[in-house]
């Protein structure tokens, strides 16, 4: 990338549409919007394989493919820390897969983007794990990834194994409790290596007889308890039977098969047992906490290195840059009465007086109207926050999408102005004067009603339909 197309700030302007961002202050509703949009589209299933890496889709196998109920979005998961914050982790990708080097693309955008919001002090909401945010950051070793100098795809028949591309001369930068969290997809790797390995460590260390060692073994390969307890399932499955499906390929290939990316020269021919259980879990940590990810975390490095310098990231904790560049601070699911409330301003603000003065000064008849705010005893405010209070998560974040083009909570309030006539009166709801947003603004439009049933009755009606643009569409009337 050039120089000079470092510096510049990106924004965004809708083709046929009128409406364009201000270069600075909170007048950037459709740049905010633009990430947003990205964002989403990246963990859509649209855009994502959610099976095993399969040939002869256009669908990338970007993320750990846990589905919501929707099957439609890929959802941020917890790691096996209990501290951690839900975020998405990439899919591990051998060198020789065939979509290494398309996804390693989308991981350079990816990482440009994120550089960019950065810079310019936007919000990304792409969910990313601070597990690979911390990856990112200490990846530094690795070597220059030429994308076209990326192997060729290979086909199926001859997916062998062979050493990452990359030579890192470091152990794990990763830990096991990285993994995906038990009760989550792949999460029996950390299950295999909390209960199962920890136990077998302890019966090395006792004094046993070669016979008493492998009664141990057998006895704890067989315990039905383990799929409940240490994997979060709803029914009795023992080690034995839940590793009689596993291989030494891929853990969270489905087939486990020749098809499957191999862990070890000819890993599919090798079963999991209790026996080899600590070398199968130290292959699959490896694979998925560093050589199937560290392409895609260094091809982010270099798409932050397109804005500047990816050593920077350094100044942050992983956990810093999770909350205020992906968003991931916001706290929507807690919302209550108070703190609904201070997400509004009913003034106007500095703007609002200043455009009074000069309506007054030229003599115009819009004071009037200018002047009319609700109060914060207004019924219809008061139905506002009733609304958000009682409502769901999911509805919140609809909301935040249709007033501020992100489904998160960020800096800055959302100004409520009534819907009124030249002369200042309140109107109410009616086809000509329905709820609408400008997200470029954070200002949302009410009309008044009369209960609380009709509020929420248009309310959410608007808000759903709406927030499929965001608050762009601009507003002509019926």
């Amino acid at each position: 990338m050039q120089q000079s197309k470092k510096k510049r700030r990106l924004e965004i302007q809708f083709q046929g549409e009128s409406g364009f961002d201000a270069s600075s202050g909170e007048q950037q509703g459709v740049t905010r919007g633009f990430y947003a949009d990205i964002a989403e589209a990246l963990v859509s299933c649209k855009h994502c394989q959610v099976n095993c890496p399969t040939i002869g889709t256009s669908k990338l196998p970007m993320w750990i493919p846990d589905v919501d109920n929707s099957g439609e979005v890929i959802i941020p998961t917890p790691r096996a820390n209990p501290l951690s914050i839900l975020g998405v982790f990439p899919y591990p990708l051998g060198h020789t897969s065939p979509f290494i080097k398309d996804v390693c693309k989308q991981f350079h955008l990816i990482g440009r983007l994120f550089a960019a919001s950065l810079r310019d002090g936007f919000i990304f909401p792409l969910p990313l794990s601070s597990s690979f945010l911390f990856l990112i950051q200490h990846v530094g070793n690795a070597k220059t990834i030429d994308f076209a100098s990326v192997d060729e795809p290979v086909s199926k028949e001859s997916m062998v194994y062979t050493p990452s591309i990359i030579d890192y001369n470091m152990e794990l930068v990763l830990n096991g409790a990285n993994l995906p969290r038990p009760g989550f997809f792949g999460g029996e790797v950390y299950a295999f290596e909390t209960y199962i390995c920890n136990k077998l460590d302890e019966y090395d260390k006792q004094d046993l007889s070669e016979q008493e060692l492998l009664c141990k073994r057998e006895e704890l390969a067989r315990n039905t308890d383990f799929a409940k307890r240490y994997l979060g399932k709803n029914y009795n499955c023992s080690f034995e039977d839940f590793a009689a499906a596993k291989k030494f390929v891929d853990p969270l290939c489905p087939y486990q098969n020749e098809c499957s990316y191999p862990l070890c020269p000819e890993g599919w021919q090798r079963q999991l047992t209790i026996h080899n259980v600590r070398e199968w879990v130290l292959l699959a940590k490896r694979f998925m906490l560093l050589d199937g990810v560290s392409m895609q975390a260094e091809a982010f490095r270099q798409g932050v290195d397109d804005f500047f310098p990816a050593t920077s990231l350094s100044f942050f904790t992983s956990l810093e840059l999770q909350r205020e560049v992906c968003g991931e601070a916001d706290t929507v699911k807690k919302w209550n009465e108070l703190s609904v409330r201070k997400l509004f301003k009913l003034d106007g603000g500095k703007g609002a007086n200043e455009a009074r003065v000069i309506v007054a000064a030229i003599g115009g008849e819009g004071g009037v109207s200018l002047s009319r705010r609700f109060s914060d005893s207004s019924p219809t405010f008061g139905y506002l926050v009733k609304a958000l209070t009682e409502t769901t998560c999911i509805k919140r974040r609809q909301f935040l999408s249709f007033v501020t083009s992100l489904p998160i909570e960020t800096p800055g309030e959302i100004e409520v102005v009534p819907i009124v006539n030249s002369s200042g009166e309140f109107l109410p709801t009616s086809l000509l004067s329905m709820p609408r947003a400008n997200t470029c603004a954070r200002r949302l439009y009410l009309p008044k009603f009369d209960s609380y049933e009709a509020f929420t009755d248009v309310f959410w009606a608007v808000v759903r339909e709406e927030s499929r643009f965001k608050g762009f569409f601009e507003w002509r009337g019926p």
